[in-house]
């Protein structure tokens, strides 16, 4: 039986339900296959243009046609900076020397290398002139300074009482030797020694640094009398009982005076 007001044919069925004609099967079909077919160029587009997105920041990594991150030009050229900078420094490294280059480039270290070593044995011979080393020899000095006791001095000085001076003494005071002696007087002082103890301008002298040896007493009981006249002085040993001395070859000058002791490294006992 034929119904009029639908498309479908009915059969009857085991299960008595209707079944499609094969024309609307196939138009069915067709219509699903058209709507899958849509769907899959949608995605097809729309990956197309999700990847148009990503792709500049894939290139931020720095991609073969040297772009760079955005705002950055330096960075767009890094690459190319690093070949420039190798053929920098194959432009900038020097020729090789020739053999004249070479001479006169040891011929200028050698001139350079003596001018060096002039300078410098001019510059020490001068300091050893203008600050003399000097070495105690002997006992006039203790118990200030020991036998071989060493030290420095200066040459450029003005003689005060309590200076310790290496003196030369003129036409033989000193035996034609280096004495090294103090300062107890000066020009215009009158000084009265009585066994090494001095009194100068009537006033007793406390002297620290004299020594009396107990032990070899020299003492004669005798008093020297001396007037210092202009430009002269007069030195003692602090071992007054063990020191020659101006007790004996008597006042020096300025000019006999050969520098005033400044520091010892070694051998000074106060």
């Amino acid at each position: 039986m034929t119904n009029e007001n639908t498309d479908y044919t009915v059969d009857k069925e085991e299960n008595g339900a209707p079944v499609p004609d094969d024309d609307v099967t196939e138009s069915v079909a067709d219509g699903v296959s058209s709507e899958v077919d849509n769907i899959a160029e949608a995605e097809t587009i729309a990956d197309e243009s999700v990847a148009m997105e990503a792709e500049p920041l894939l290139r931020f990594d720095g991609d073969d046609d040297g772009e760079g991150i955005p705002g950055n030009e330096e960075g767009e050229t890094a690459d190319n900076g690093s070949v420039n900078g190798d053929e920098g420094a194959e432009e900038e490294s020097e020729p090789e020397e020739t053999a004249e280059e070479r001479r006169l480039r040891r011929k200028k270290e050698l001139i350079g290398d003596v001018v060096f070593f002039v300078v410098s044995f001019i510059i020490i011979f001068t300091l050893f002139k203008i600050f003399p080393p000097y070495r105690v020899s002997g006992d006039s000095m203790n118990m200030t300074l020991k036998d071989k006791a060493f030290g420095f001095g200066v040459i450029w000085f003005t003689p005060d009482y309590g200076d310790i001076i290496v003196l030369h003494g003129e036409k033989g005071k000193t035996n034609d030797d280096d004495f090294i002696k103090r300062i107890v007087g000066k020009p215009g002082d009158v000084l009265d020694i009585t066994d090494g103890v001095v009194v100068r301008n009537g006033e007793l002298l406390t002297e620290e640094y004299a020594y009396y040896d107990t032990q070899y007493p020299n003492k004669t009981g005798i008093t020297q009398h001396i007037e210092l006249g202009e430009g002269e002085y007069l030195v003692l040993g602090d071992n007054r009982y063990h020191s020659m001395d101006g007790r004996y070859f008597g006042a020096i000058k300025r000019s006999e005076m050969k520098c005033k002791m400044l520091f010892f490294l070694w051998g000074k006992k106060r």
